[in-house]
């Protein structure tokens, strides 16, 4: 891909960063592969990961999904327990709207999630309000819109919550995601047209 991948995008210090609406744009992009891939995609999915790494960004800095692998259909007929094979399915989709938000963090933040979790912690933190202005990559250089920020920083929070049960890790779904984003994003345009 022209443009390499987003962590070279975010993270290499020869390059122009990524202005906040790239970082929209991307995060709504991944958002709809992901809900291609898991709800939409015949043979489904067996494996995506999301990370930086993964993200390509092609001439026009629109990001596309590597690393994807289908269920072939041996595979599928080995699963003999229909419920069991679904079960698998969903759990495979939480894991991916987790992995989601730590992408969206880094998209804000600018940092690594590193193997340590702070990112996700910060996220969960009940005095995230003050602290979100702070976290925000400075190479933005304060060019971003805070309400979309706020937004954006919602999302990672629902998507990185965890619980003491597997039922709590369901508070969002992909889907869910991508009608919330690309309704901001319709409004902004909108507005963006009449203030324009």
């Amino acid at each position: 891909m022209e443009n390499r991948s987003l962590k070279e995008c975010l993270h290499d210090p020869l390059r122009t960063p990524l202005d906040w609406r790239t970082r929209l744009q991307v995060a709504i992009d991944i958002a709809a592969a992901l809900e291609y891939l898991y709800y939409f995609c015949d043979p489904p999915v067996f494996h995506v990961s999301v990370n930086s790494s993964n993200v390509m960004m092609d001439a026009n800095f629109n990001a596309k999904l590597s690393d994807v692998s289908v269920i072939s259909h041996d595979i599928k007929r080995a699963i003999t327990n229909a419920e069991s094979f679904q079960g698998q399915v969903e759990q495979r989709r939480r894991e991916l709207v987790f992995q989601y938000g730590v992408l969206v963090l880094e998209l804000v933040t600018g940092q690594s999630p590193g193997g340590d979790g702070e990112l996700v912690r910060w996220v969960q933190e009940p005095g995230l309000a003050g602290s979100m202005h702070r976290m925000v990559d400075a190479d933005l250089g304060g060019a971003y819109d805070a309400r979309e920020l706020r937004d954006l920083v919602l999302v990672a929070r629902l998507c990185t919550r965890r619980g003491d049960d597997d039922d709590d890790a369901g508070v969002v779904s992909i889907p869910q995601i991508v009608r919330y984003l690309q309704g901001k994003v319709e409004r902004l345009g909108r507005c963006d047209n009449r203030c324009g």
